[in-house]
């Protein structure tokens, strides 16, 4: 759990943000790639989004109020963070969305970004601050489909197997603010954009959606993903309908590459899954324990994807073929699927973990070994668990209390079976989002 949180502490806002938006402090203001300084820049507007929002919005505070030189005004800027991260924050409008599935809050926040982003000029710099999880909290149908209908659209992409650029890819023609579209109401003031990635391979166009970068999908690539994963019958007819005609009115397509909107912006990763693994790399390497540095600490592989049980299975085939005379801990980061066929409750860290446990019993039954796979938001799927840790004696533990483990993940009930074992992990909302990590410890 230790190397857990040490990942997870190196992505928080409070540790990452002030090395970006440091400038502040003085009359600095001068972004790579923007001609932005005290000169020309009469306001910032201070926008944080996401799971990581509560502390971004601090953090900032904190910036602006340890500098009394700046000669710029601060709008009161605007927050929007799911309900468990949520906190009022003085000098910031805030506003409680629904996150995994949008709601009406979700709706009046988006429309309240618009209208004030809209009334901006080209004085004015966007200071926009994403993370995790924007993309649910700022649903913004278009005319003519409802937020219920969106809804729907958002359940069956998360339950058809789909990965997280596809489902974006989706959300994004379904949005007035996605996929770029937040640009064409700002334009012409000037949007610096500060990202906590929680995405794979750090594509701007899917984090949160793409707010403000161009979107590579069009209308035709959305209808190919929803005839992919067999959704799009199953869709309200008023999307279907919008799909159809999105098709012919460039218009509704999202803004790309060309488009003069993107020459006042900017986009910034300022932490990502890589340095989360990174840190805890690194612990190894610069810790004072003698035992951990005995300890060899590897990355079997960065920006994992694809289903729970061929990622399992993937792992301990590497295992396999390693050195295991050795102490050794193994990384990965990432954000696998998990495709929906029974009714039971858990998440993709939950199945990854229990598929983990069976294919080493199967593979390798005699290593001995620690297994954690977790989301780093502190919450896997809709539970109050971010992951599972299991281990060499998770089976055992299992049959004890007669889990017939493998019906139990067809059925895809993985958090009933970590907590008859008490093998959930189990914290608070951590105030940031960069997708999943894996350690495993051989023992």
């Amino acid at each position: 759990m230790n190397l857990f949180l040490e990942g997870i502490n190196a992505v928080r806002p409070k540790k990452v943000l002030p090395k970006f938006i440091k400038d502040l402090k003085n009359k600095n203001l001068v972004f790579s790639n923007l001609d932005i300084n005290n000169e020309n820049l009469e306001r910032i507007l201070p926008i944080c989004i996401g799971k990581a929002s509560v502390e971004m919005a601090k953090t900032y505070n904190q910036i602006i109020g340890e500098s009394n030189k700046i000669s710029i005004e601060s709008l009161k800027g605007i927050l929007v963070a799911n309900e468990e991260n949520f906190r009022d924050v003085s000098g910031f409008n805030c506003f409680i969305s629904g996150h995994p599935v949008p709601n009406q809050n979700g709706l009046i926040a988006s429309k309240f970004i618009r209208e004030t982003i809209f009334d901006l000029g080209e004085k004015d710099l966007i200071l926009l601050m994403l993370s995790g999880g924007g993309s649910a909290m700022l649903p913004d149908p278009p005319d003519g489909i409802t937020l219920e209908e969106k809804i729907i659209v958002n359940q069956k992409l998360l339950e058809c197997g789909a990965n997280i650029k596809e489902i974006n890819a989706v959300r994004k023609h379904l949005s007035k603010l996605k996929g770029g579209n937040f640009l064409k109401y700002s334009f012409p003031a000037k949007t610096y954009s500060l990202i906590i990635s929680d995405v794979v391979g750090d594509d701007l166009s899917s984090i949160s959606s793409g707010l403000t970068a161009p979107d590579p999908f069009k209308f035709s690539d959305v209808i190919k993903i929803c005839n992919e994963y067999k959704i799009l019958d199953k869709l309200p007819n008023s999307v279907k309908k919008y799909f159809n005609k999105g098709l012919n009115d460039k218009n509704l397509e999202t803004p790309k590459q060309k488009n003069k909107i993107f020459k006042n912006c900017e986009n910034k990763i300022i932490a990502s899954n890589n340095l989360s693994l990174d840190a805890i790399k690194n612990y190894f390497k610069s810790s004072n324990n003698v035992l951990d540095n005995k300890i060899n600490c590897e990355i079997w592989k960065r920006n994992i994807e694809g289903d729970v049980k061929d990622i399992a299975l993937k792992f301990v085939n590497f295992i396999k073929r390693h050195d295991l005379s050795k102490k050794n801990i193994f990384l990965s980061g990432g954000e696998t699927t998990v495709k929906i066929s029974g009714t039971g409750k858990g998440g993709r860290n939950q199945e990854l973990a229990l598929y983990f446990s069976i294919f080493m019993k199967d593979l390798l039954p005699n290593q001995r070994y620690l297994f954690l796979s977790g989301g780093t938001d502190g919450r896997d799927g809709p539970t109050d668990s971010a992951g599972g840790i299991v281990s060499h004696k998770t089976l055992d533990l299992c049959l004890q209390k007669n889990i017939n483990i493998e019906q139990e993940l067809k059925n895809n009930n993985s958090y009933s079976v970590l907590k008859k074992i008490d093998s959930h992990i189990l914290i608070q909302g951590t105030n940031t989002n960069v997708a999943d990590i894996q350690i495993l410890i051989l023992i």
